[in-house]
């Protein structure tokens, strides 16, 4: 019995019981664990857009919870760019040094104090393209959305919303993606801001030197930051999407 009883905690750990907050399918339940086993996901149902369905993991990258109204749906907040190699840990300690080249060889978030909007010294605009790039952060089979993706699910409408906790989120087409205000981390200082209050999510797309395609909102307004451009070396969130090819 105490065996017994000692294997159904295991499973639990390992399988957590998937939660029903932003309106899962049956269908789509498949667990993706990733980072040794310390998170599980799961496939929102697809999103009919413009460019077709798009399918989604249920929480940003590195998020305990997939529930908006609270921090642990947050996640981290990555160097666009830059492989899961701790930096991205709201706990990690910085730097100031650029790294020459994508393996870092440390864990520490890159303060980009000459401002040159990148954490790299000689920047790379295919680290995160498509499931196959050299550093894509996302499980096995998904990727970043790109800008034609994010822009493809605006238009199915949104809107800034608060939980009942007091922390804001962006509903995307009548609850089909919920993304929590999950903050950014300052390239300049190292500091975290806006937690809480605003969202900033990465996209695939190199736009132009030390720029990359993503999405920010606030309780005021949304801006898809296709022309007004995010800098890399800026620490923001992840939500992944599945790639067409699987």
């Amino acid at each position: 019995m105490q065996k017994t009883i000692i294997a159904f905690i295991s499973f639990l750990i390992i399988f957590p019981f998937k939660s029903w907050n932003q309106n899962y399918d049956d269908n789509f339940a498949k667990p993706i664990v990733s980072e040794e086993g310390r998170f599980t996901y799961y496939e929102l149902p697809p999103i009919k857009t413009p460019v077709g369905e798009l399918i989604f993991l249920d929480r940003n990258l590195g998020a305990l919870s997939d529930y908006v109204g609270t921090s642990d749906s947050w996640g981290d907040l990555y160097q666009w760019g830059r492989a899961t190699d701790g930096h991205e840990k709201r706990l990690s300690d910085t730097v100031l040094t650029l790294a020459s080249n994508y393996q870092t060889n440390h864990d520490k978030f890159i303060v980009d104090e000459r401002k040159a909007n990148d954490w790299l010294s000689n920047p790379d605009d295919h680290l995160w393209s498509k499931e196959n790039g050299l550093t894509n952060p996302c499980p096995c089979g998904y990727r970043l959305p790109t800008a034609e993706e994010w822009r493809a699910l605006l238009s199915l409408g949104y809107q800034v919303k608060t939980s009942q906790e007091g922390y804001y989120y962006l509903d995307i087409g009548n609850g089909q993606l919920l993304l929590p205000a999950a903050g950014l981390r300052n390239a300049y200082t190292g500091n975290f801001q806006h937690m809480g209050t605003r969202g900033y999510y990465w996209g695939a797309d190199a736009v132009s030197k030390g720029t990359s395609s993503c999405i920010d909102f606030n309780k005021d307004d949304i801006t898809t930051n296709v022309t007004v451009l995010g800098f890399r070396a800026f620490g923001r969130s992840i939500r992944c999407i599945k790639d067409k090819g699987h």
